[in-house]
């Protein structure tokens, strides 16, 4: 069965720099995966609203608050692998990408399978990668990675890092303090050190992730048994 991966830009900009390097971690997956189907979500003129904790969700199995948040949990539960791209906002993750976290973390709970009459939640086992960039090289790449990262393990899934020596915990990169939409790859095509680093990172992201999807996807068939209750 083809995997599915859903591309995440967070940038309210759209397609801008958090989107290029999207596209590249995106290209390198595709090589690996290459009968797999690919859907690309932008937050421009996107409205999130944070989650208010009605607890709303656990009685109807979704949140009761409607806006963009629907469309997007739907196709992050149907996807295999979730690969975020985020610009760094007050060193951290944007906040509409925020509430959009929040609330997918409550709304999911109802529908995770629970293991053999317990109340432990089944593990969803999505490969999940992360991508951010800044203006400057010290803006906080790092604290929005690791609360993606953090965001992967409560919701049973596993983190993905690209190759050493440019990615650790994820694909990080600078805009070399240039404001434009397009600094990524223009400073990308003028072969500058960082940029490369940035797009080095993302695309061994890319094929990584793609990598460990299949083998979970081979483990999941072949241990079917014995996994009910315990992997969604």
């Amino acid at each position: 069965m083809a995997l599915k991966i859903l591309g995440i830009s967070a940038s309210p900009r759209g397609k801008a720099n958090s989107y290029y390097l999207l596209e590249r971690t995106l290209e390198e997956a595709k090589k690996v995966l290459v009968d797999a189907e690919i859907d690309v979500y932008t937050f421009q003129k996107k409205t999130f609203s944070g989650c208010i904790h009605c607890l709303g969700c656990r009685k109807k199995g979704n949140c009761v608050v409607q806006d963009d948040f629907q469309d997007l949990a739907e196709r992050w539960m149907a996807a295999d692998i979730i690969i975020y791209s985020v610009p760094v906002y007050h060193m951290s993750i944007p906040g509409q990408l925020k509430c959009f976290l929040d609330r997918q973390g409550q709304s999911s709970f109802p529908k995770r399978v629970s293991s053999k009459g317990q109340t432990g939640m089944a593990k969803l086992l999505k490969c999940i990668g992360i991508i951010t960039q800044g203006m400057h090289i010290f803006a906080g790449q790092e604290h929005a990675m690791t609360e993606l990262v953090n965001h992967a393990l409560l919701m049973g899934c596993l983190p993905i890092a690209g190759d050493l020596p440019e990615s650790y915990i994820g694909a990080g990169g600078w805009t070399e303090n240039l404001g434009e939409k397009s600094a990524i790859e223009q400073l990308d095509a003028m072969g500058t050190i960082s940029a490369k680093a940035a797009v080095a990172a993302a695309e061994s992201l890319g094929k990584n992730v793609a990598h460990l999807a299949r083998i979970i996807q081979a483990g999941r068939s072949a241990l079917s048994t014995g996994l009910e209750g315990e992997v969604s």
